[in-house]
């Protein structure tokens, strides 16, 4: 039985919560927030004994084996490391830090410490992902030649500390991540050889004043921020395998067509993938040897991701399961996003 300990009592902790309830290989055993009044809640709707105020009384908790983090980004480093000192097995929600040095900090105490790390890509855990996975490893797809993710929202509202870039780090962090981290999963996790950014203020204040908007993901965080999160950020990525990927994301985009999408491209076969769509489906388009296009049927995704995600988190900790979620995986990704912040800021592509 592995005993569960969850920092932060925020609304993505919910996710988690559900998650481990339904695993009979573990148990929550205690929960902390620098809100208690919001953790004393969470323990009592999900029947968790223990309550704290700091997280650090959590990790002292010898009872407890392993911790989920799901605290604000710019709090995840420290946490990170003090559980991985206090011997806890460690899942951390995304954005995995703020900066890549952060990350390495993060992988060399895991390292050190033997103990597990694990950020929550929760997408690659969409059936239709790790279909798709097998599918290139297979070598159905051949070389690679170009990749594109774009996740517009025509007039999305946040608040909290989802709005300040200090803490967040900008929509490409706190929303575009996922895209961006799906095809380079699926690409193996090449590395980049040069990063050009471009980021928009453009539009900015339109959820305050539009009627029509719609609210993104809010935090249940009260306090006053100042909103430096641009509206809108694109970057063009060159890898070293050859290929490049595109990706565009946005709070405020006045653009017709409003759907959230991956595409992936090779020699031998392409594919779309949609995964915050309604049916999330996938479609492949192959070239047959007899030179014919063949277009898949569409697979429709249909698992709760976070119960996949919380579930071999559970047994990566339980069995020493290899895990799919390689924390090193997160160091490439945080520097791609570093330096497609640094050349919008500059306006000079970034070379590695």
């Amino acid at each position: 039985m592995l005993r569960i300990g969850i920092i932060g009592a925020g609304a993505i902790s919910n996710s988690h919560l559900a998650s481990y309830k339904k695993n009979d290989k573990c148990k929550i055993v205690a929960i902390t927030d620098v809100n208690f009044s919001l953790a004393n809640q969470r323990a009592q709707e999900y029947g968790i004994e223990k309550v704290y105020s700091d997280y650090k009384e959590l990790l002292a908790d010898k009872e407890i084996d392993a911790v989920s983090i799901v605290t604000p980004t710019f709090t995840h480093t420290e946490i990170v490391i003090d559980a991985l000192k206090k011997g806890k097995n460690v899942l951390c929600e995304k954005p995995p830090a703020l900066t890549a040095d952060d990350v390495r900090k993060c992988v060399a105490t895991a390292k050190e410490t033997g103990k597990l790390l694990m950020y929550g890509f929760v997408c690659r855990f969409r059936s239709q992902v790790q279909y798709l996975k097998r599918y290139i490893d297979n070598g159905k797809m051949g070389d690679f030649v170009y990749a594109e993710s774009s996740r517009l929202s025509r007039c999305s509202q946040r608040n909290g500390w989802f709005i300040d870039k200090t803490k967040s780090g900008g929509i490409l962090f706190d929303v575009a991540i996922h895209e961006l981290d799906l095809l380079l999963y699926l690409m193996g996790y090449p590395k980049p050889k040069s990063v050009q950014g471009f980021t928009s203020d453009v539009n900015g204040d339109l959820p305050d004043k539009i009627k029509g908007g719609t609210t993104g993901y809010n935090s249940l965080d009260n306090n006053s921020y100042d909103k430096t999160v641009e509206s809108f950020a694109s970057a063009h990525i060159i890898l070293d395998n050859g290929a490049c990927i595109d990706i565009k994301s946005s709070s405020v985009f006045l653009y017709p067509d409003m759907t959230f999408h991956i595409d992936i491209g090779g020699e031998k076969a392409g594919a779309r993938m949609e995964p915050f769509s309604n049916d999330k489906k996938l479609e492949i388009l192959e070239l047959t040897e007899d030179c014919y296009f063949n277009k898949s049927t569409p697979l429709i995704d249909d698992v709760d991701v976070f119960e996949e995600e919380i579930n071999h988190f559970v047994d990566c900790c339980i069995n020493k399961t290899e895990c799919i979620c390689r924390a090193d995986d997160a160091i490439i990704l945080v520097e791609i996003l570093n330096a497609i912040y640094k050349s919008a800021e500059t306006g000079k592509a970034v070379e590695f």
